[in-house]
């Protein structure tokens, strides 16, 4: 969407554009947040970052085909979308660590 994000919610069985925004890194594509699952604090979360709603103070984190949303608050520094990080909790606090992908090494995100 020419560098764009559209953030959509459905209202009704229709989908409405609340808000338009920069896209910051984040691959162009459908991203089906809805389906988003609490972090599970027990494990490390590796994966991209994709949309960081402070309205809802939640961080949506893309791992495989699989979306995961972190409760804001538990951030001291909040990751930039469009990176890919290794969340990890501790005491109800995250640590958080940017994942460099050397070239031919395969992750799958």
């Amino acid at each position: 969407m020419n560098g764009q994000k559209l953030v959509q919610n459905d209202f009704a069985g229709e989908w409405k554009t609340e808000k338009v925004i920069k896209a910051e890194g984040v691959k162009p594509g459908i991203y089906n947040l809805y389906n988003a699952v609490n972090a599970d604090q027990s494990k490390e979360n590796i994966g991209e970052i994709i949309h960081i709603d402070k309205k809802e103070n939640v961080v949506y984190q893309k791992n495989g085909s699989h979306y995961i949303k972190h409760d804001l608050t538990c951030f001291d520094q909040i990751p930039k979308t469009g990176h890919i990080v290794n969340i990890k909790y501790e005491n109800n606090k995250t640590h958080t660590t940017e994942v460099s992908i050397k070239l031919g090494q395969n992750l799958k995100l």
